[in-house]
């Protein structure tokens, strides 16, 4: 493998003596939409993506060592109403894996749109990481939060993610005891929710499909140094991921949309133009809804 393997110390005791730890997970960019708001309605938000960076980027948030760059994360809070101190908002989070040790480098890992969030806002709030205690507002960025940091964990290790989606997951089941729709454990299989794609992530069915996003990135690390050898090695993964779809899916894979949702367009540019690769068959198979994309960059369009 070409870019430098993360490698973490456990933290045992520290925070008992109250020392600060540093090595912070996440570098979050935070941006929030107030359009259909009033003048009003809009003043006591003014900081809130000032507060919510300020919070994410100084927050730990597993109990371990971060040794390499932060996962980059650019968070956008739409607020579509308001109620007193009571908002609805839809919420859009991307990450990114730096690419082959390279911080100026991103390749989309996940790319969300969340569109079924309530909560409450007040002037100077006081945010607090409370895992096993749900809020409405911090429970949901931590939860993706967690997410971000367990794909990226995925990348560089063998089913790195585990101790990052653990916590995610302790965080959906509170917000399902709660009363919470989108963290609620009645799903239907392929139904994107928060708690459907946590719970494939801690699933041991898609264990195998963790291990091929590790393999993705890995080739991703490969064609920054060796153009050729990383397509052929980003072909194969493609491949195995077709094979994995025939062989072990019976039902729609939310890890898999979720997946392809942030990689499409990356994948498409890499082969642009070569038009004899197998890869846009598998690609057609594996992410029907993009095959025009695909078709369209088959023919170097």
């Amino acid at each position: 493998m070409t870019s430098l393997l993360r490698s973490f110390t456990l933290f045992v005791s520290v925070l008992m003596l109250g020392v600060t730890l540093h090595g912070q997970e996440i570098r979050a960019s935070v941006s929030v939409d107030m359009q259909p708001l009033s003048l009003d309605q809009r003043q006591d938000l003014m900081n809130m993506a000032r507060d919510v960076e300020a919070y994410i980027n100084n927050n730990r948030y597993l109990d371990r060592d971060w040794d390499g760059e932060k996962v980059p994360v650019d968070i956008t809070i739409y607020v579509s109403g308001r109620n007193g101190n009571r908002l609805s908002a839809r919420l859009a989070v991307v990450s990114k894996r730096i690419i082959n040790g390279d911080a100026s480098t991103g390749s989309g890992l996940l790319r969300i749109f969340d569109q079924e969030w309530s909560f409450e806002w007040s002037l100077n709030p006081t945010l607090v990481y409370q895992p096993l205690r749900y809020d409405d507002f911090a429970s949901v960025i931590d939860f993706y939060m967690l997410l971000a940091i367990g794909l990226d964990m995925d990348t560089y290790d063998d089913l790195g993610g585990d101790a990052a989606y653990k916590v995610a997951q302790q965080i959906a089941q509170s917000g399902n005891a709660r009363g919470v729709s989108s963290f609620s454990s009645m799903f239907q299989p392929g139904e994107i929710s928060r708690m459907s794609l946590v719970s494939e992530l801690m699933d041991m069915r898609y264990q195998g499909m963790r291990r091929l996003i590790y393999d993705y990135h890995d080739a991703l690390d490969t064609h920054a140094t060796d153009k050729l050898a990383g397509l052929a090695a980003l072909e194969a993964v493609i491949r195995d991921f077709a094979e994995f779809k025939r062989k072990k899916l019976s039902n729609r894979s939310v890890l898999m949309q979720t997946f392809f949702d942030a990689k499409q367009l990356e994948i498409a540019g890499l082969f642009r133009g070569n038009k004899n690769s197998s890869v846009w068959a598998d690609l057609r198979y594996l992410d029907p809804g993009n095959t025009q994309q695909y078709e369209a960059a088959r023919e170097g369009r």
